[in-house]
């Protein structure tokens, strides 16, 4: 039978388990696209709004899933347009498969050729096909390195030739499953780390984004017990180890938690887990950037070995996958060391559990006031009482993202995903939408404010003509609050962070207004009478819906550890 390369290409990504593909049809790409049409190779297309969000959905889609989804790119400078989104993708371990049109490779130009490195650069592989032969097995490659190792985005272009042109080759659209390429850990090394762990008098476990994709919770839980030790995260690892077990020690970080962070601090031995340690309690910008873990020994698990010994020293390195190395050192702990760490390690457990207790009661007393306009605590806590525990919350950057990381509480794996360090502006809201195409028997929640909500808004209509049913809070102060803070916090004044009218007023658009004429069910909340009837008016939507929260300018964002110690220029001093 003869086919089409894009036919081929259609079939070959239904036989790797893509489920839709997003983007913009642009030049270049439209006999790609006209095949996801044709019988026995038809795929949904989802068409967003622009660009970076067709990487965006497909980025938040294999965050909630763990399955690659396809994102389709204009060719030509249009590219690097989606730069920041794959950047985005790449810093947090995201398998995406980015699709474009292509000239043929002669024809190409100097200006091409440089959106192509950019891409190239952020990708695990750039594979450009201009035989129709070739699509199945370079698009067998592709996944292969998207999913080995450090999961990462895999691009793939295909020529105008190689789309159009045909093939009757018996052309194999089996998956031919990897080899378990999974890195076990050596032995001795785990039999050192075990000992070190059971030696130790006040072990914590820092987990980050690495476990998450390892799968790992299960293997992670039955070690924490095992040990009697805290398990501490950074915003990437929120959800790997369930918020409500008594051995959660909560967040880290200069947005963590109080009872986190002196955990921490007062450790002797870490086991870091799937973390690149870039911000743990690196709470300044000057020298004393790694005194909050030098003092303590530290084990270092990472499936990428780049990641070992980049920042901080490390005594012991287990270059492996997370899964397999944690079931490994449990496996090295005997029940008679674990009944003796039960015994020795219990005025321990009471401290952490009266740790954990004094910064509840702190959340608490911000998660009661009603005051208006609200504080970020007060709304963000009052939905966790009408959303179910498996509920997917998607969070953009700025204030809301460290208040969620403090104190909001995660239950279960994959259901906290936000930008992570990159904080890309306009990355939560298609990617909550991709979240919801992943997991459709879930609640997808999307946290996001308003500055960041800007950024993406016109991907509400992605929402309202397909029927996808994501909750999208935004936290309305007029501005970039936490930047503001932050410049006050450093120089004692601020520019261009408040979005104000020319006398200084608050300037915002009234945001449930612009989802109704979306098409979306939107409420606007101002007092703390509304927040339970609008919540659950919201989460019965059979649609697509916006809660607008309007929230303070002064003192209502997360809780700051300590001062900001950034470098200031000598006349702010």
């Amino acid at each position: 039978m003869k086919l089409t390369g894009g036919q081929i290409l259609a079939k070959a990504l239904k036989a790797h388990g893509v489920q839709y593909v997003a983007g913009i049809p642009g030049y270049g790409s439209w006999a790609m696209v006209d095949a996801f049409l044709e019988p026995g190779s038809e795929i949904p297309f989802i068409q967003v709004m622009q660009e970076q969000s067709a990487v965006h959905l497909a980025d938040g889609f294999f965050r909630a899933c763990g399955r690659p989804m396809a994102a389709l790119l204009p060719a030509g400078l249009e590219t690097s347009k989606a730069v920041c989104a794959l950047a985005t993708a790449s810093a947090n371990s995201s398998a995406v498969l980015v699709l474009s049109g292509d000239k043929e490779r002669s024809l190409v130009d100097a200006a091409k050729t440089a959106s192509r490195g950019d891409r190239a650069t952020l990708c695990k592989v750039d594979c450009y096909v201009n035989e129709v032969d070739a699509i199945p097995e370079v698009l067998r490659q592709a996944f292969v390195s998207m999913l080995s190792g450090r999961p990462g985005p895999a691009s793939l272009a295909l020529s105008v030739s190689a789309q159009i042109g045909t093939s009757e080759a018996k052309l194999d659209f089996s998956v031919q499953r990897q080899a378990n390429l999974k890195s076990c850990p050596d032995a001795q090394v785990v039999s050192n780390a075990a000992a070190l762990l059971c030696d130790a008098q006040r072990p914590v476990i820092l987990v980050g984004g690495g476990v998450i994709n390892a799968d790992v919770t299960d293997e992670l839980v039955k070690l924490a017990e095992y040990l009697h030790a805290p398990v501490v995260s950074t915003s990437g690892g929120k959800g790997a180890f369930p918020d409500d077990h008594a051995l959660n020690g909560g967040a880290i970080g200069r947005l963590g938690s109080t009872c986190g962070n002196c955990l921490l601090s007062s450790a002797d031995l870490i086991l870091a887990v799937g973390s690149r340690l870039e911000n743990v309690l690196d709470l300044g910008w000057g020298g004393g950037r790694d005194s909050a873990l030098a003092h303590a020994c530290l084990v270092h698990i990472d499936i990428d070995a780049k990641q070992i010994g980049k920042r901080h020293d490390v005594d012991l390195a287990i270059v492996a996958d997370a899964k397999l190395a944690l079931d490994a050192i449990g496996s090295a702990i005997t029940a008679a060391q674990r009944t003796q760490l039960a015994t020795r390690r219990a005025p321990y457990l009471k401290e952490i559990i009266a740790l954990r207790q004094q910064w509840d009661e702190q959340v608490e007393l911000l998660s009661n006031s009603d005051c208006a306009p609200f504080n970020l605590q007060r709304p963000l806590l009052e939905l966790r009482n009408w959303i179910e525990s498996d509920a997917i919350i998607v969070v953009g950057s700025g204030g809301v993202k460290g208040a969620v990381h403090q104190m909001f509480p995660i239950y279960h794996p994959r259901t906290h995903l936000t930008c992570g360090d990159s904080s890309s502006l306009g990355w939560a809201v298609p990617a909550a939408i991709g979240a919801r195409l992943a997991m459709p028997a879930r609640q997808v929640i999307c946290l996001v404010g308003d500055g960041d909500f800007l950024h993406s808004l016109q991907e509400l209509a992605v929402c309202v003509m397909h029927t996808i049913p994501v909750l999208f809070v935004v936290f309305n102060n007029s501005g970039y609050m936490s930047l503001r803070d932050g410049q006050n916090g450093v120089f004692g004044r601020h520019y261009g962070c408040e979005f104000n009218f020319p006398d200084g007023k608050p300037y915002s658009p009234h945001y449930a207004e612009v989802a109704r004429n979306f098409g979306l069910d939107a409420w606007r909340v101002e007092h703390a009478s509304q927040l339970k009837s609008v919540y659950q008016k919201a989460l019965k939507s059979n649609g697509p819906s916006l809660v607008e929260v309007i929230v303070a300018r002064e003192g209502a964002g997360p809780v700051l550890q300590n001062d900001l110690s950034f470098p200031a220029p000598q006349y702010a001093r």
